[in-house]
Parts: structure tokens; C-alpha cells; sequence
């Protein structure tokens, strides 16, 4: 019997992609992305109870994201759907990677592509606004409700983590796939079968790897430098590879590590950051200002990004923020 989680308050926001910061706009990874606490169901009865003494206590499931996931920071996102599993709706092909948080496939159904995205993992903080659906082994399934252009499903571990998985057309706005939500169905189910399995793998990321710096820890002082940020509201990722300041949309600020090339784009300003070639550019997108600095790590596709939304009209402000917040950040980089 399908269920809805215990009532709370939903807290939604959009994720930054890299291709926010290259093309200053919304894209691939845009996604609503959920984070809830779950009240408690049950009233407190009073008294002790006693067991029986013939009682032997069931043996512990093992359904939390530690206990399936293990380090996830170190977890290769990739690993937990292999194209093939989707070969029912098309060929699915695995482009470069984007984060490390998550993986995505381009699957060509007819004359359009669906953007597969999975394996973002994040702690609950308040209600998911989806309806429980079938559970896959031992583990929690809910469905978002549906759009025109994006079918999403949402894992859930006992320890209050869940993962993203969803399907969209958002790189072909006018397309219409009747199969979108079937592929989110089987996409999610294959994955939580692959982590009730234990079948994924874990990466090897070298000592001087941002992969293994914990990006709520590369500020601290600079967060009273973003206007009115509320920086007490922090959410953070059991990957740690991305973290953020303020659940509003904005004012906020988010710190993270990607894989891509820094941008190129006629608006960006080189300029010197702690001793780091770094890129500044600020757009008004969706009704706020958002200016982004980044610099690239090593000599491998490693981006260091420090992101700052504030109301709109405020690119100065902005960017003032994101040069201070960055100068702390890129310090904490390793050499």
C-alpha cells in the first residue's frame, strides 16, 4: 500500500551545476533537489517495557547509507547504473562526468534525448513532497510528482539519506516522452536493487584531490561577508564534495568541487585569489544575482567553484562576497 511520509515542512531548492557557472543559466543538473526531517508517527507510551525471555531480537536490517554506501565520499556515482539497463528505451551513453556527486546518462528516445541523473545523496531535512511507492529490498522508494519534462524518484535509507534519480527533457523543452517516468521507474529500481547489493565501486582520489577536501570546512570566517546570510543554516552532503549556506534561495552561498574547465565566456574577469588565476562573473538569473568564482586544480578537469545568490540587482555585493569567501576557500585547497 502506497504511503505518504509524516507531515513536515518541505524545504526545495535548485542544485548549482557546472553549467550554471560555464553558461550563467539553469541546465542539466537544475533539478529540484529534497531535503526533509521526518516527524514522529508514534505517540510516547509510558512505562518499561520487558522482554520476553525467550525473546531473540530480529537481526538488524542493514538499510542505512553507511551501512550499504560506506565512505561516500569516496563512492563512484557511475557505478551504480550501467547503460545497458535502460537498453528497453534506447542506447544509453555516459558523457563526461560532471561531479562527483552524481552521475548522468544521454538516453536518444525518437528524436529526443532524456537526461538520466542519479546518485545524489542528501540528508533529510524537512518533508519530501512525494508518495511512497513500492519499497526495493530493504529500502524506501518515493515518487515526486510528475511534469511535463522531469520524472524523479528518490531512494531512502533508515538513517534519513536519500538519493536522486530522475529523467527530463530539459535540453529539449518542447519534446514530449511518453516513457519519461517509466525510464525514472527503472532507472530507480535497478540502482537501489545495485546499493541493496552492495554492487558500486569506491575511488582511489589521490592526497591532493579536491575530491577529498570536505567543502563545509573550507569556510568559515569570510560567511559573515554574504549580506544577510543566515550562515547557522548549513546543508551539507554525506559526499561532502559540495556544501551551502542558507536555505533560502537567496541570500545563500554554496562552496563545491566539480569536474569540468573553467569558463571562458567574454564575461568572465581573471583575476589573482590567493595567489590562484581565478574566474569572476555574476548573472541575474530567475530574479536574483548569482556570481560565481572558480578556479581550476591541478592539471586534471578539477574546478573549485564558490557560489553567491543574493536579490536581484546586487552583482557588485555579490561578487564582493564571492572574492572574500573565495580568498579563505582557495587557501584550504590543496597544494
Amino acid at each position: 500500500m502506497p504511503r505518504k511520509p509524516c507531515a513536515g515542512s518541505a524545504n526545495w531548492w535548485p542544485a548549482v551545476s557546472t553549467s550554471e557557472g560555464r553558461r550563467m543559466r539553469w541546465s542539466r543538473w537544475a533539478v529540484l533537489i529534497a531535503g526533509f526531517v521526518v516527524a514522529g508517527c508514534t505517540s510516547p507510551v509510558g512505562g518499561a517495557a520487558l522482554p520476553d525471555p525467550g525473546y531473540t531480537p530480529p537481526r538488524r536490517s542493514e538499510s542505512t547509507a553507511q551501512d550499504l554506501i560506506g565512505n561516500a565520499n569516496a563512492l563512484d556515482p557511475c557505478s551504480l547504473l550501467d547503460p545497458s539497463a535502460l537498453e528497453q528505451f534506447g542506447a544509453a551513453q555516459k558523457p563526461e562526468q560532471e561531479a562527483y556527486d552524481y552521475c548522468w546518462l544521454k538516453l536518444p528516445v525518437g528524436s529526443t534525448t532524456v537526461a538520466v541523473r542519479f546518485g545524489l545523496m542528501e540528508r533529510m531535512r524537512g518533508e519530501l513532497q512525494a508518495t511512497e511507492v513500492e519499497p526495493v529490498a530493504t529500502l524506501r522508494v518515493f515518487e515526486e510528482n510528475p511534469v511535463k519534462d522531469r520524472c524523479a524518484r528518490y531512494i531512502m535509507f533508515s538513517d534519513g539519506v536519500t538519493m536522486a534519480v530522475s529523467a527530463d527533457t530539459f535540453d529539449t523543452p518542447a519534446a514530449t516522452v511518453p516513457e519519461l517516468c517509466s525510464i525514472a521507474e527503472k532507472a530507480t529500481t535497478t540502482i537501489a536493487e545495485n546499493v541493496a547489493a552492495k554492487r558500486m565501486k569506491h575511488l582511489d582520489y589521490p592526497a591532493d584531490s579536491l575530491a577529498r577536501v570536505d567543502a563545509c570546512r573550507a569556510v568559515a570566517v569570510s560567511l559573515a561577508q554574504v549580506p544577510g546570510l543566515p550562515a547557522g543554516e548549513v546543508i551539507s552532503y554525506p559526499g561532502r564534495h559540495q556544501c551551502r549556506w542558507g536555505m533560502a534561495m537567496a541570500p545563500s552561498l554554496t562552496v563545491r568541487f566539480v569536474l569540468d574547465e573553467p569558463s571562458t565566456a567574454p564575461e568572465v574577469k581573471t583575476e589573482s585569489i590567493a595567489g590562484k588565476q581565478t574566474g569572476i562573473y555574476s548573472s541575474e538569473i530567475n530574479g536574483r544575482t548569482i556570481c560565481v568564482a572558480e578556479v581550476k586544480h591541478g592539471s586534471s578537469r578539477e574546478l573549485a567553484q564558490v557560489i553567491v545568490r543574493l536579490p536581484p540587482n546586487n552583482a557588485e555585493p555579490a561578487c564582493a562576497a564571492a572574492r572574500v569567501v573565495a580568498t579563505e576557500a582557495w587557501s584550504k585547497l590543496p597544494a
